[in-house]
């Protein structure tokens, strides 16, 4: 049983240092904007498309020259040892890479579109200064009740557009 777990974790460090890799690579060797799973069976939902589509307009914004690439952890404790997150959050966003929790199991507690598109918008935003990344996200997703928000609208002058240019690392 030792040797069966100790197989698993060598197994999933190899795999992280594959991901790992991939995340530093590929972005480097690519000028496209895509979004590319990294797994054959993701679904890409409409809704979330619709919604990514309707922030850039409204933000003037396009997809980031840099793909995304999206992995779907093979369970919840890949998840954990892969990001280093506890189960409660359903994916995250670092460096053009999003890995999820199993989508599945985001589907289950009826939030996948919303993980989704929130990660997708961390990618779009890449260049905003990040202590105004969580709170302008969870505004836009009207997700209220975040400490995040006051910050963000603390400082957002009304004009999503113009608050995004001004707070642009270049």
């Amino acid at each position: 049983m030792e040797r069966l777990l100790k197989d698993q974790h060598m197994s999933t460090i190899c795999t992280m240092k594959i991901l790992l890799l991939l995340v530093l690579l590929i972005p480097l060797l690519s000028n496209s904007s895509e979004i590319i799973p990294l797994n054959d069976n993701f679904e890409f939902p409409y809704q979330v498309w619709e919604e990514l589509n309707f922030f850039l307009n409204e933000a003037s914004l396009t997809l980031p020259p840099t793909p995304v690439f999206i992995y779907e952890s093979r369970n919840l404790y890949d998840f954990h040892i892969l990001t280093g997150k506890p189960y409660d959050i359903g994916g995250i966003y670092s460096d053009f890479f999003i890995i999820l929790q199993p989508i599945h199991i985001l589907k289950r507690k009826g939030i996948y579109e919303k993980v989704l598109l929130h990660e997708l918008l961390h990618w779009v935003l890449y260049g905003l200064d990040e202590k105004f990344q969580e709170g302008l996200i969870y505004w836009w997703l009207r997700d209220y009740e975040r400490t995040e928000v006051d910050f963000f609208l603390s400082n957002f002058n009304g004009n999503l557009p113009k608050f995004i240019i001004s707070h642009w690392n270049n």
